[in-house]
């Protein structure tokens, strides 16, 4: 099976697919990492969600139909995902686990989740980084020991869903949700975006402006995005006609 088949039969219909307490495996997906996923489908394949991430890619999936539901974008930040897990969290008293960024930055990142959410029931932290394979395994078999109820993980497409699946392997069974880059934008403030600039759906421009090489890096990989798309919708309509 393709990215595009098994991204449009995992999208989720309603933010209530992302509760916690369903414990399932949730990635996100924009054309950045769309592209990415291309090459690594079968990655994919084992989330239970993949959930659309981007203004384009949302218009993209519901101009083509591509589910029989409307389409909305989802994102594990604070503009639309990661407060609902947060609030379900804090009202059953879910622990929650972090693991992603530089040190630095999950630092003062758990800082300002503790300050806004003082009653989020923390149960660790780490930075993403890993010296050693042996370390890496030995963070991961940290995490499924502590057994949290809940785990962000934020190391940047492939790196984060194949962490999220060692942790399932090693036998962790609660909420695993991938963020990208959600733990490293919040390290300063809880809210990466001001209010206008997400009403508006003008992140893009914002995360340009604010984060070196993101211009640079969407310039690259948007293109091949929208000609991964066209070719997969181009594809089907083809085979469609050539059935009928």
């Amino acid at each position: 099976m393709d990215i595009y088949n098994i991204f449009t039969s995992k999208i989720p219909a309603s933010m209530m697919e992302f509760d916690p307490r369903q414990k399932k495996l949730i990635t996100f997906l924009n054309p950045h990492s769309y592209k990415l996923a291309f090459n690594a489908p079968e990655l994919f394949e084992k989330f239970d969600w993949i959930a659309p991430d981007g203004i384009l890619i949302v218009l993209i999936l519901n101009l083509f139909k591509a589910t029989a539901f409307k389409i909305k974008r989802f994102s594990c930040d604070m503009t639309s995902v990661a407060p609902f897990v947060f609030d379900i969290a804090v009202k059953n008293q879910l622990s929650v686990y972090f693991l992603g960024a530089d040190e630095e930055s999950i630092t003062d990142t758990v800082k300002t989740f503790k300050k806004e959410y003082p009653l989020l029931p923390i149960a660790g932290y780490r930075n993403g980084y890993f010296d050693t394979y042996a370390n890496r395994w030995s963070a991961i078999d940290n995490i499924v020991s502590l057994n949290p109820d809940i785990v962000f993980v934020g190391m940047g497409v492939i790196l984060q869903e194949t962490m999220a699946l060692n942790l399932r392997s090693r036998g962790y069974s609660g909420a695993i949700y991938t963020c990208g880059g959600f733990l490293h934008q919040s390290k300063h403030e809880i809210n990466f975006y001001p209010n206008f600039i997400n009403r508006l759906n003008l992140r893009f421009i914002y995360r340009s402006y604010k984060e070196g090489g993101f211009f640079s890096r969407s310039m690259k990989t948007y293109p091949a995005f929208c000609y991964l798309m066209v070719r997969r919708i181009v594809k089907q309509t083809f085979n469609l006609k050539y059935k009928s």
